[in-house]
Parts: structure tokens; C-alpha cells; sequence
């Protein structure tokens, strides 16, 4: 993608597809309240925070705004400062990129956060990371996983659910992570908890590209099939 075609931006419903991601089952919050703090209009931006997004653009590779960055662009002057910190840990951290993206994918679904959900499966995908694998990240357990991936789901998890670490898991991470990894995944964990409660309180709604396929829809068209 050209330089110039990613700082035009264009109509996010022409953009081709994402891959096709099915949603798992899970504890999922719906848009009860969609758009309830909507997404600044062009009008309502600043020149520098329309200067940003376009830079946020041409990282992507993408010539439309992704919904999240309009709703945080909210944040005021925090709004680039928040995007880099988060952009650095989770790209140019101290642990694997497709680790990152693996994590991220367990806490959307623990939080029940389909955006978050519906865009870090994608990256995941992109980063290599197997099919079997990205759908796999909301099961339990799966005995195809590594050693180190269930290390990583299993302290994700705990962190959600008792906001700390036992000394067993510690220990268990600590396998697998040294101390400066130990503490930017627990940072890691803790805001893509946060992103996930922003974009449900104001109800940020996903992309066309990056719809997800709902289990109910599956669900019909294998009952439409079978008769």
C-alpha cells in the first residue's frame, strides 16, 4: 500500500475482508448500548490528532480509521501517549509479538470483548500463529498447546481472577519469562483489561472487515443444510 493511498482515508464498509473468525462461545458482551460515547467526526478533531490517525493508518497498512482510536482520541492530549504505550508493549516488547497477541486473544475472551477479540485473532494470524491454534485460545485446556502457551493462558487467567499471582504460578511463569517479562505481561494483561471495559462502556462497534461470524448464524445454516 502506498504512502499516499493510507493518508487518504477511505470508507471503512470498502474495505475487503479480514480472514473469517467465528465467534466461540463465551461469556460475550453485545452492544447493548452501541455508540453510547460515539467516535469523533472529522469536525471534531483536532488537525494534530487527524495528523496522528493518519500515521496510525500507514502502521496498519490500512486507509480507514479503526472505531477504537476514534473513541480514544476522547483522551485529549493522553490519546497518543495511551496508543504508543500500548503499541510499544505489545509490538516491541520484551516477549514474542505472537505471544502478545496469544495473551491478548485469552483476555478478550475472558473479558467477553469482541473487539478486542475480532482484531488481535487477525494479528495473531498475520504473526504465523496456526488457525488451530488462535481458535483453540478459548478452550480451557487443549492438549495441542506448548508448555509455555499454557503457562501464559493459565497466569492470564489468574491475574483476571484474583488481580495477583499465586506463588505457584509465579514460579511457573518465571519458567518461562524473567523478571522484566513477568512484569510487562502482567502490564500487558491489565490494559487490555482496561481496553476492554472503554470499549464496552462506550460501546465501540467492530469494522465490517473484522466481523465476526456469529454461532447462531453457523448454527442456521448447518440446520438449512441438513434438511
Amino acid at each position: 500500500m502506498s504512502l499516499l493511498h493510507a493518508i487518504r482515508k477511505t470508507d471503512p464498509r470498502r474495505a475487503p475482508r479480514q480472514p473469517q473468525i467465528t465467534l466461540p462461545p463465551g461469556n460475550w458482551h453485545g452492544l447493548d448500548h452501541p455508540r453510547r460515547i460515539p467516535p469523533l467526526s472529522r469536525p471534531e478533531l483536532t488537525w494534530w490528532q487527524r495528523a496522528f490517525l493518519a500515521a496510525i493508518r500507514v502502521g496498519a497498512g490500512d486507509s480507514y480509521d479503526y472505531t477504537c482510536f476514534l473513541v480514544t482520541a476522547r483522551l485529549g492530549r493522553a490519546f497518543p501517549l495511551h496508543t504508543l504505550f500500548f503499541t510499544q508493549l505489545l509490538q516491541h516488547g520484551a516477549i514474542a509479538q505472537a505471544d502478545n497477541e496469544c495473551v491478548v486473544v485469552r483476555v478478550a475472551w475472558r473479558m467477553g470483548c469482541q473487539y478486542e477479540y475480532a482484531h488481535h485473532t487477525r494479528m495473531a494470524l498475520e504473526l504465523g500463529v496456526p488457525r488451530t491454534t488462535v481458535e483453540s485460545l478459548t478452550n480451557d485446556d487443549d492438549p495441542d498447546w506448548t508448555p509455555r502457551l499454557r503457562t501464559l493462558l493459565g497466569a492470564a487467567d489468574k491475574l483476571i481472577a484474583t488481580k495477583n499471582l499465586s506463588a505457584a504460578t509465579f514460579d511457573a511463569l518465571r519458567g518461562e519469562l524473567d523478571d522484566d517479562q513477568i512484569f510487562q505481561f502482567t502490564t500487558l494483561v491489565g490494559h487490555y483489561v482496561m481496553a476492554s471495559m472503554m470499549l464496552a462502556v462506550a460501546g465501540v462497534q467492530i469494522e465490517p472487515a473484522f466481523e465476526l461470524i456469529q454461532t447462531d448464524s453457523v448454527e442456521a445454516a448447518e440446520r438449512a443444510t441438513s434438511q
